[in-house]
């Protein structure tokens, strides 16, 4: 992860030097978008014995945005998500999600090629969690359904290699969600729901985890 940043600071630094690109109205953008996360733990404190937590998660952009006018994009993202987590005590959920949102975004020049962005957005999330624990002494399985709302506010740093790539990152995000969940178990296949609403303000990319949203323009 330091490697990443290392490098990513190095080619923006070249990229300084470079003339600046000013994306004008007409522009039309595609955009691809990895954000990844892993995590292994391990806790030998018991007797000796060793538990190992796992932790895997990805989500993937794939998203289409037009300027409208110079240096203001509205643009439409689609994502996928898929996150697993597994311990030694037998259990495992995985989570898979599907969404899309709607964004405005606007590019402020800060030097050069690179510049810094600000916008809204508003989406929704479709997520199925299927939990097991397959224990002798007591396994269960159950499945949640969501669905999830939201808008809230994000920004970032973009770097605009060429007339025709640019480079992504998201630094900042506050989003109001409300979601609505039910859950399933397979042991007596009784069901309940909930409602939750909520407010977050999240600092991602160089901070947390790296996450880069790559931009084709024509």
């Amino acid at each position: 992860m330091k490697m990443k940043k290392q490098l990513l600071l190095a080619a923006m630094a070249v990229g300084m030097s470079l003339s600046a690109f000013s994306q004008t109205k007409g522009t039309n953008a595609l955009s691809f978008g990895v954000n990844t996360y892993t995590n292994k733990s391990k806790d030998n404190s018991y007797q000796g014995i060793n538990y190992e937590n796992k932790t895997q998660n990805n989500t993937f952009t794939l998203g289409y945005g037009y300027f409208f006018k110079d240096n203001s994009k509205f643009g439409l993202d689609l994502t996928y998500g898929l996150n697993k987590y597994s311990n030694t005590n037998n259990s495992e959920q995985q989570q898979k999600s599907y969404g899309g949102n709607l964004n405005y975004q606007h590019y402020f020049p800060i030097v050069k090629t690179l510049f810094a962005y600000a916008g809204g957005r508003a989406g929704y999330t479709h997520s199925k969690t299927e939990n097991s624990n397959t224990n002798p002494s007591y396994p269960q399985t159950s499945t949640n359904i969501g669905n999830q709302y939201n808008v809230g506010a994000y920004g970032g740093i973009t770097w605009f290699i060429s007339k025709r790539f640019a480079l992504e990152t998201s630094l900042l995000s506050a989003d109001f969600s409300y979601s609505k969940t039910k859950q399933t178990e397979s042991t007596n296949q009784s069901y309940y729901s909930n409602e939750n609403t909520n407010f977050n303000l999240n600092t991602q990319g160089f901070i947390n985890n790296l996450g880069f949203k790559i931009y084709i323009l024509f």
